[in-house]
């Protein structure tokens, strides 16, 4: 039987401003070679979390190569290169240690909803994403998530994240409980099923369903179930499929939200976490 925290988790409050903002760079559209970005790093209040877990991040969509500073003449990418989910692993702690030193870095969960691989000369690249996931092991005590449509991780990978200590990566969906809450991901997106990360729309409502039916307290997607009377894109059908799960929060991505915080009339709360970072701390309220 799983076992609930007291409240539904709900999202009180996520500030204006970010944190922190992680300078990036990615390969760009229309002609041009590189772009230079920032990853912003929100912090929040969440009402609900559990005894067991002192805070809660939510990422998705890191597809870039940390630093601004490793591009050469012509947007050759020189030097090493590091997958920005690598810097945010980081970015993170340290973030932690100046501003929530009070919270114990064992006690806070990672949830990764896909896509934290990128090539700066190849836009809408695919590879593998493993440095990621060990990045985040290494500094927080529990790391959950899905795989994104640009995710290729090796048998080997897989494998590596199947037995790792702390982590717990959905490569078929599934339900788990970890850090007091009862998990359930589901990745990939709607496709053809003849190509990596995804599977016919039968198929993935399917196993949707499947999902909702054993009542998760949190639901990791990789991609956005519309929200149209918010203006919000993304998949009809899986926004359907979540009109009967009112106590439950989803995060996803893959296509990007001006508002990162959609909440349907049930008051179930969607959070689009596409090329964002987010810290959840428990609100004093709770």
């Amino acid at each position: 039987m799983k076992k609930h925290p007291q409240k539904p988790l709900k999202i009180v409050d996520i500030a204006r401003e970010p944190l922190e903002k992680i300078p990036y760079i990615t390969a760009a559209s229309k002609g041009a070679v590189i772009s230079y970005e920032w990853l912003p790093v929100y912090w929040g209040e969440m009402l609900g979390l559990p005894g067991e877990l002192d805070a809660l991040i939510i990422a998705s969509d890191l597809q870039g190569i940390a630093g601004h500073e490793n591009v050469g003449a012509e947007g050759v990418v020189k030097g090493p290169q590091r997958l920005l989910g690598e810097e945010l692993a980081e970015t993170l702690a340290l973030l932690f240690q100046i501003h929530l030193s009070d919270l114990n870095p064992a006690k806070v969960m990672v949830c990764l909803c896909g896509d934290l691989y990128t090539d700066p000369a190849k836009r809408g690249s695919s590879g593998d994403p493993l440095p990621v996931w060990r990045a985040f092991q290494r500094n927080f005590g529990f790391v959950t998530g899905v795989s994104g449509n640009h995710d290729l991780l090796t048998n080997d990978g897989e494998a590596e994240l199947g037995s790792a200590e702390g982590i717990h990566f959905f490569s078929e969906a599934g339900m788990r409980m970890c850090g007091g809450l009862a998990v359930a991901g589901l990745g990939g997106i709607i496709g053809r099923a003849d190509k990596p990360n995804r599977m016919a729309e039968a198929d993935y409502m399917k196993r949707l369903r499947q999902l909702l039916r054993q009542s998760p307290d949190i639901l990791l997607l990789h991609e956005s179930p519309e929200v149209k009377p918010q203006g919000l894109p993304g998949n009809p059908g899986i926004c359907k499929e979540l009109q009967s799960a009112s106590k439950l929060m989803v995060c996803c991505g893959h296509i990007h939200w001006d508002t990162p915080l959609a909440e349907l009339d049930d008051g179930l709360q969607i959070l689009n976490a596409d090329g964002r970072a987010f810290i959840f701390t428990a609100a004093a309220l709770d």
